[in-house]
């Protein structure tokens, strides 16, 4: 597949995709820590604080990506393989320029060298009621159009919300949307609901703009393995 930089394909869908981006002489692309599988010996790698500063890659941690960014530099044609820490499935996501994207779930996994990229808190509102992290990343193409490319644990569902349209879905399952779209965290049915169903607070997105979700909950997901782990014995 050719994106707006680079040439790539998504191998091994839908459950453990990964990506195998081939880069040109010249080219660079800025990945995830953590997210390399394999790279071809033409290029170089550099690693580097993911934002200038230490509190601004340490609010980045916070919203679930990593400290440090990894840069592949093609000294020659190469390639190289990512792919996110958990099971599911990759997108490619092209950028024209100007356009933003607001990323949730530590779902980063690689883009072009020149988007911004910086990291948002929630809100006291959304963050305590939400149930999830409390800080979202924001990756903007200020300079120019470019690729970006996420991960979803699970399969990917998109929808395009129409000026003024409401939506509601579970925080954790929330992936991705356009810097249109705005988020709220609201209450649905009555105090019962709220606090026996798990189902009580929703993410309330209001449009227009794409978002994209994931099938799976990556904290429900690690609630449910945690019944089968061995528990600790009480000692009298």
């Amino acid at each position: 597949m050719q994106g707006v930089e680079y040439e790539f394909d998504v191998l091994e869908r839908p459950t453990f995709s990964y990506i195998r981006i081939n880069l040109k002489k010249g080219q660079q692309i800025q990945c995830e820590g953590g997210t390399m599988i394999y790279f071809d010996p033409t290029l170089e790698i550099s690693t580097k604080k993911a934002s200038k500063g230490f509190f601004k890659s340490l609010k980045r941690a916070l919203a679930g990506e990593t400290f440090f960014m990894n840069t592949f530099d093609a000294q020659d044609d190469g390639y190289l393989g990512l792919a996110p820490a958990f099971p599911g499935d990759v997108m490619h996501i092209p950028l024209e320029k100007n356009e933003s994207w607001v990323l949730f779930s530590g779902c980063f996994v690689a883009s072009s060298m020149h988007f911004d990229t910086q990291t948002n808190f929630l809100g006291l509102k959304r963050s305590f009621f939400g149930g999830e992290r409390a800080f979202f990343l924001q990756v903007d193409a200020l300079a120019a159009p470019g690729d970006l490319f996420i991960g979803a644990m699970g399969a990917f569902h998109e929808i395009t919300l129409g000026e003024g349209q409401i939506f509601n879905c579970d925080n954790g399952h929330l992936v991705a949307m356009e810097s249109s779209v705005s988020f709220d965290i609201k209450k649905v049915g009555g105090l019962k609901s709220t606090f026996l169903s798990g189902e009580g607070l929703v993410a309330q997105l209001t449009g227009p703009g794409r978002v994209i979700m994931q099938s799976r909950n990556p904290r429900e997901f690690a609630l449910w393995l945690y019944n089968f782990m061995p528990k600790p014995s009480s000692t009298s």
